[in-house]
C-alpha cells in the first residue's frame, strides 16, 4: 500500500528546468520556484536537518561557510531493507542566511540556492553545475524536479516517508524524465 498518498503526485505544476552547456563536459541546471511561504522557511528547509529529511536529504554538517555539509539521499529502493548509502561529502562555499547557500558534494557537483523575498511568497533560484555523461543530465534534471516539488509539500507541513518513496514516487520521476528527454531532443 503506497505510503505517501498525501503528497502530490502531479509533476507538472511546476515548470521544467533548464539546461546550459559551461566549459568542457560541466552543465548547469536551474530550476526557478515560487513558493507561498517566508524566505526564512524556505531557507530553514534547505538548511536544518530536521527539514532537509522531509523532503530533501539527510544533512550533517552546518549552514556556515567553510562548514561541512554532507548529504545521504534516502530516496532508494528497499531503504530499511539492508541497504547502505553512503554520505557524500561536501562543503558550504557560501552561507548568507537566509538569502544563499551554495555548497559543494562529492556526488553533486555545486549546488546552489538563491532566495528572493516576493509579496506573500520567496523565489527560489536553484541551480547544479555538473560534470556527468548525457544520460546522468537528465536523471539529475528529474530528481531535482522531484525532490523541489517534495520541497512544496515539505512546506505544507507535510514529510515524504523514505522507505516507500522507490514504490509511490519512481514512477513520478520516469514521467517527468521522459518530459526532459522530449524537451532534451526538441533543443
Amino acid at each position: 500500500m503506497a505510503a505517501n498518498t498525501h503528497l502530490n503526485k502531479d509533476m507538472t505544476r511546476f515548470g521544467l528546468g533548464t539546461v546550459e552547456t559551461l566549459d568542457g563536459d560541466r552543465v548547469k541546471l536551474t530550476f526557478t520556484r515560487d513558493y507561498a511561504a517566508a524566505r526564512e522557511t524556505v531557507w530553514a528547509m534547505l538548511t536544518d536537518p530536521e527539514q532537509t529529511i522531509r523532503w530533501w536529504a539527510m544533512v550533517r554538517g552546518a549552514a556556515r561557510t567553510g562548514s561541512s555539509f554532507d548529504l545521504k539521499w534516502l530516496n532508494v529502493k528497499d531503504l530499511g531493507h539492508g541497504t547502505d548509502l553512503d554520505w557524500w561529502n561536501g562543503h558550504v562555499v557560501e552561507a548568507a542566511e537566509p538569502r544563499v547557500l551554495e555548497i559543494t558534494n562529492a556526488m553533486h557537483g555545486i549546488i546552489r540556492a538563491e532566495l528572493t523575498a516576493l509579496t506573500g511568497k520567496t523565489r527560489l533560484v536553484f541551480t547544479n553545475i555538473i560534470s556527468v555523461p548525457e544520460e546522468m543530465v537528465l536523471m539529475s534534471l528529474a530528481g531535482w524536479h522531484v525532490h523541489l516539488d517534495h520541497l512544496q509539500e515539505a512546506l505544507d507541513g507535510k514529510s515524504v516517508d523514505w522507505p516507500h518513496w522507490w514504490d509511490d514516487f519512481y514512477p513520478c520521476w520516469e514521467k517527468v524524465h521522459a518530459a526532459y528527454a522530449a524537451a532534451r531532443a526538441g533543443s
